[in-house]
Formats: structure tokens, C-alpha cells, sequence
């Protein structure tokens, strides 16, 4: 059970640094989505055809456990957001186990199609790590309106690559 639950956007009061690989010529960091609560938001090339732009978000929330906590069971539902998407078709939903330097996450990637923007693939990245009774959840998704298998490969590498380095 969590004692307490915060969302981080300053990134020097994390324990250790977000590493993202995302090829910067690509994207730009914008600093609006600190308001949202988002550590980091990155954004691709507009484009004159419409008005969505891709996106990298990463979201980091810092929780206080008990002692017996075993974080690793809050990923059983990670992929039930996505799958109530419209039309959503799911083309990846992976658990990795606990290793010695996270509780284990989740990767999940697909297609839906958005009232708004149309089609979009995404692709969701959630990791734990515990150190003591803190524990950071980091989020990573990352969202494209491009049709492109290039594309999706590119940011589906850039979405697994988030991870915590301490």
C-alpha cells in the first residue's frame, strides 16, 4: 500500500536520471507539458496536413511503500487502458520480469483510431524501480499519426529505451 504518491517534474529531485534515446534533429522538447505533469514532453515536425504532432512523453511518479509492498503486481492491469481505445489493434503487450535493477515493467504498442487526428500508433512503456520504501513508476509513450512501419520502429526504440540510471 502506498503511503503517499507524487508526480515528479523536476528532474534533480529524482534519485539518479531519466536517459530517453531519442534522436534530438527529430524532436524538440517543449516545457508545457510540466504544467500537465509530464518530466519530459518531446514533439516532432509539424506538419501542414494536420494538426496532431507526434509525441514523447515521459511521466515519473514517486510513491512511499510499506515495506511489504510488492510493486510488481500494480502492472497487472498496464494494458487494459489502451485496449479500451476505438478500435484498438494491438500488435505488441510484453511483461518483463523483475531484474536487479528495476521491479519489472511493461511494453505495449498498437494502433486506435482518434476522433480528432485519425489513425495513431502508440506505444506504452511502464518500469518500477524500488530503492528502500521509494519507488518511481516511469511512463514512457510515444504516439505518431505516420502510417510508416520506419516510423513505428523508431519510436517504438526510443520508447523502450526510458529507463532510470542511478
Amino acid at each position: 500500500m502506498a503511503v503517499s504518491m507524487a508526480r515528479v517534474v523536476d528532474p534533480q529531485t529524482i534519485a539518479g536520471t531519466v536517459c530517453l534515446d531519442a534522436e534530438m534533429a527529430a524532436w524538440q522538447e517543449v516545457s508545457s507539458g510540466r504544467e500537465l505533469g509530464y518530466l519530459t514532453t518531446l514533439v516532432g515536425p509539424s506538419d501542414v496536413l494536420t494538426t496532431f504532432r507526434d509525441n514523447v512523453i515521459v511521466v515519473v511518479t514517486r510513491f512511499i511503500v510499506d515495506s511489504n509492498v510488492d510493486v510488481n503486481d500494480a502492472l497487472d492491469d498496464a494494458f487494459t487502458e489502451a485496449r479500451h481505445f476505438p478500435h484498438w489493434s494491438e500488435q505488441r503487450a510484453e511483461r518483463f520480469p523483475v531484474t536487479d535493477r528495476d521491479e519489472g515493467g511493461t511494453i505495449q504498442a498498437g494502433s486506435y483510431r482518434d476522433e480528432g487526428s485519425g489513425w495513431l500508433f502508440t506505444v506504452t512503456k511502464y518500469v518500477f524501480y524500488q530503492r528502500g520504501n521509494v519507488v518511481y513508476l516511469l511512463q514512457c509513450t510515444g504516439t505518431t499519426a505516420s502510417e510508416s512501419v520506419d516510423a513505428w520502429s523508431a519510436l517504438t526504440n526510443t520508447v523502450k529505451s526510458a529507463h532510470l540510471e542511478d
